[in-house]
């Protein structure tokens, strides 16, 4: 029977889009093994084919996380040989594998020390070679798509956001030297924008189109041929950069050492704007 190989790592968007490289790590070091991802079931559409993947939320895996769980194994199609989790409190997941029959079980932690990248972090405590900076998520990108300039002003609060008028200005700019149409991406939990200062210039500026609540296989197929992705520390910012489109990130209240998308340095410039006013 052919080895599985489990990889535990629920989390939001960027911490699933985050999870690619580790996925594509474990795949390299059990060449022979099918590895079975369990995550966040809403992000699916995402996880490259061969991998096999479960959302952590399907009741039958409610057992991982309980103390009290019997007949474990059931939940089990094929007993993994391997698992690999990534939670900051894994020892009840830890315990009920074990219960489960699986042996080899490799931890790591989800937050990462300061200055270290979480994608660094959770590779060293795998104990597995740091993979190559590189997009993620380009077998999503379309043959052919409009060229334009990509904005998501929001990151599900305000914590993280520069102002919309921020914003504008630097659309503004970019547009002096080079003419592209404009598309806003909004998700539910940035409806607070709407009555931020700047936001009606934010929208209203020429050629511009607002895209709200849409599926994220359909901004993939919209705007994955974006030449440029401006906006803040946020899902839909590592969702860009692993469309491989170029990246203007601005990290407010979180540091880009640790949880900026990874891909390569020439790709994605973060400013760091901590401590700093962005009017």
């Amino acid at each position: 029977m052919r080895e599985r190989v489990l990889v535990i790592r629920p989390g939001a968007l960027g911490d699933t889009i985050l999870t690619l490289p580790l996925l594509e790590s474990v795949r390299r070091r059990h060449p022979n093994a099918t590895i079975v991802f369990l995550g966040t079931g809403m992000f699916r559409d995402l996880i490259p084919q061969g991998t096999e993947f479960h959302g952590i939320d399907e009741s039958k895996w409610l057992w991982l996380f309980g103390r009290d769980c019997l007949n474990v194994s059931a939940s089990f199609s094929g007993l993994p040989t391997h698992a690999y989790v990534v939670l900051n409190r894994p020892w009840d997941v830890i315990s009920n594998l074990r219960r489960a029959g699986v042996e080899n079980i490799i931890c790591a932690s989800s937050t990462p020390p300061p200055g270290k990248h979480v994608v660094e972090h959770v590779h060293d405590e795998l104990g597995l070679p740091i993979p190559e900076r590189i997009p993620s998520l380009v077998h999503l990108r379309p043959a052919s798509a409009p060229d334009l300039l990509w904005i998501h002003p929001g990151s599900g609060g305000r914590r993280k956001c520069v102002p919309p008028e921020f914003l504008a200005n630097y659309a503004e700019g970019v547009n002096r030297r080079r003419k592209l149409p404009i598309a806003i991406t909004m998700g539910e939990a940035d409806g607070f924008l709407k009555a931020e200062p700047g936001w009606k210039r934010l929208v209203g500026m020429p050629n511009t189109t607002v895209f709200e609540h849409r599926p994220l296989l359909e901004i993939c197929r919209e705007l994955g041929g974006a030449s440029l992705f401006i906006g803040n520390d946020s899902g839909i910012a590592h969702l860009a950069s692993g469309l491989g489109i170029r990246c203007r990130l601005f990290f407010v209240s979180t540091d880009p050492a640790q949880w900026a998308p990874w891909g390569p340095a020439e790709q994605i410039k973060t400013i760091a704007l901590r401590g700093e006013t962005a009017g």
